[in-house]
C-alpha cells in the first residue's frame, strides 16, 4: 500500500491526503449531446454511487449541478497485460441540459507498495492515463443519453 493511502484504526482508507506539489495538472473532457438529456443531475448522481462507486463525495451541489469526487481504480487497460497498476484522481462533473464537462485533477498513478506519480504534460504514461480518464468520461455520457424507461404498460 502506499504511504500515500494509509489505513486507519477502522480499517478504512485515509483519503484526506494532500497532493503534492505539481499535482495540479488536469485532463478535461467535454461531452455534447443534440439532445437534452433528461434528468442529468440524478442520472450523473446514480452512476457514481452506483457504477463508479467512489472512495470520496467531495461535493454534491444539484443548485449548481456540480458533482466531485475521488475514486482509485485498477488502471483497466494494464489489467488485460497482467500489470496491477492503481490510477487515484479526482473528477469534477459540470452538468447542463445538453452538456457535460469532466475534470480530472490530481491524478496519480502507482502500483501497489510504490510511491505515486503524478502526472503532468512530459509523463510518457499520460496518454494511456488520458484513455482510461477518457472511458470514464465516455461511460458518464453514454448512461446519461439513454432515455429514461416509461412505466407505461
Amino acid at each position: 500500500m502506499s504511504d500515500n493511502m494509509q489505513e486507519n484504526e477502522n480499517g478504512s482508507e485515509d483519503l484526506s491526503i494532500t497532493p503534492s506539489s505539481g499535482s495540479d495538472y488536469e485532463v478535461a473532457f467535454s461531452y455534447h449531446s443534440d439532445t437534452v438529456l433528461e434528468r442529468a443531475y440524478d442520472k450523473a448522481e446514480h452512476w457514481m454511487k452506483a457504477g463508479v462507486k467512489p472512495n470520496k463525495i467531495l461535493l454534491e451541489d444539484r443548485n449548481m449541478s456540480v458533482i466531485n469526487f475521488r475514486k482509485v481504480m485498477r488502471d483497466p487497460i494494464l489489467i488485460q497485460a497482467g500489470v496491477e497498476r492503481f490510477i487515484d484522481f479526482r473528477c469534477s462533473l459540470t452538468l447542463s441540459d445538453t452538456d457535460v464537462d469532466a475534470v480530472f485533477s490530481s491524478v496519480c498513478y502507482y502500483e501497489e507498495g510504490c510511491e505515486p506519480t503524478y502526472i503532468n504534460a512530459y509523463d510518457p504514461e499520460l496518454n494511456s492515463i488520458k484513455d482510461v480518464l477518457s472511458k470514464v468520461g465516455e461511460n458518464l455520457f453514454n448512461y446519461l443519453k439513454k432515455p429514461l424507461l416509461s412505466n407505461n404498460k
